[in-house]
């Protein structure tokens, strides 16, 4: 998996958008630094990985591969993302790669006309 920027954003102007591209050099999805805090050097992390790329493992690699270009490329202390309780395999995703649950926003978003619980999960780079 590579994470290529797109040329437009850049994480001090607020967001910073990567591609994710496989072996084949096909772009599977998105991955992006967005509410960017220099102050307290954090960043929220969002992902969308295309429908016809999902379940075989690029959410996992863009999810990895992003914690390894924020080391090495930015001076941020730890990046977060807001997932909905309902969303299982977000969950495990962010688990596996290291994120720990550290917060619970209650009926935060809408689905399916009903409100869900959002679980806030934590990554400390350094």
């Amino acid at each position: 998996m590579i994470l290529k920027a797109l040329p437009e954003t850049s994480l001090s102007s607020g967001e910073l958008k990567l591609y994710g591209i496989n072996e084949s050099d096909t772009p599977v999805g998105c991955i992006e630094l967005y509410n960017y805090d220099p102050i307290n050097r954090r960043a929220a992390v969002g992902i969308v990985v295309s429908n016809e790329y999902r379940h075989q493992g690029y959410g996992q690699a863009m999810v990895t591969e992003l914690i390894e270009f924020c080391k090495r490329n930015t001076s941020l202390h730890q990046i977060y993302a807001d997932i909905a309780a309902t969303n299982q395999i977000s969950i495990r995703i962010f688990q596996k790669a290291g994120y720990k649950h550290c917060a619970t926003l209650r009926d935060w978003v809408v689905r399916a006309d009903n409100f869900v619980d959002t679980y806030r999960f934590q990554l400390i780079l350094d």
